[in-house]
């Protein structure tokens, strides 16, 4: 019997650390972050709310924020709360230089860039979304930033290609042939209506989706 006390001692504490290492259930099966045009989803009166709740999707949008704030908030309002997808859309808001300075592409890219990483380091599946295209922003009316939300997407692209992520085009869904959003989707140019969110929805759940 005093030869067996070690082993099952060991057996014991085997079986206690196995127990602390159980990882936790997933509580959402994906968390949406970005800007107010991910905000506005979840509202009654612009969104679809019911979009998320009969999905089991968090959304987690910050109105005027750029993708530096977002990076500040990712760990603690995505990666902690160990989603089994993270979307990111963001980008607009760095172009209309939100926070009083310029930022270039390949600044709001690396940030993206960042944000995927760590949700990928957690186990977390990425999912990165095309910025909506716009021809002017009604709060910054001397950017004119068609041409740059395109050349930002490309890069969004690239990225998603080069690290594996999924990527969804909502630009080539929602531009018109002024590289704008039409008022069909939009009322002020910028944000989605709910038929545009209508569309962003067709695009983005088979992906999901597909990814369980």
């Amino acid at each position: 019997m005093k030869k067996l006390l070690p082993l099952i001692l060991v057996l014991f504490l085997f079986g206690c650390d196995n127990k602390k290492q159980e990882v936790a259930p997933h509580i959402h099966d994906a968390i949406f972050i970005g800007d107010s045009i991910t905000a506005n989803w979840v509202k009654e009166s612009k969104g679809h709310p019911e979009f998320f709740k009969e999905n089991n999707f968090l959304c987690l949008g910050f109105s005027g924020k750029t993708s530096a704030y977002l990076k500040t908030v990712f760990n603690a309002g995505v990666t902690k709360k160990r989603p089994k997808q993270a979307v990111i859309l963001c980008g607009t808001n760095d172009i209309a230089q939100n926070d009083w300075v310029y930022v270039s592409n390949e600044e709001i890219h690396d940030n993206i860039a960042w944000m995927a990483s760590e949700a990928a380091a957690n186990g977390i599946k990425v999912v990165l979304c095309s910025v909506l295209p716009s021809t002017h922003f009604y709060w910054a009316t001397s950017i004119h930033p068609e041409d740059t939300i395109i050349q930002l997407n490309v890069l969004i692209k690239e990225l998603a290609a080069q690290k594996g992520y999924a990527y969804v085009d909502y630009h080539s869904a929602l531009a018109d042939s002024k590289k704008g959003m039409p008022s069909q989707y939009s009322s002020d140019g910028c944000h989605p209506n709910q038929d545009g969110y209508t569309v962003m929805e067709n695009l983005i759940l088979p992906v999901l989706r597909s990814q369980k």
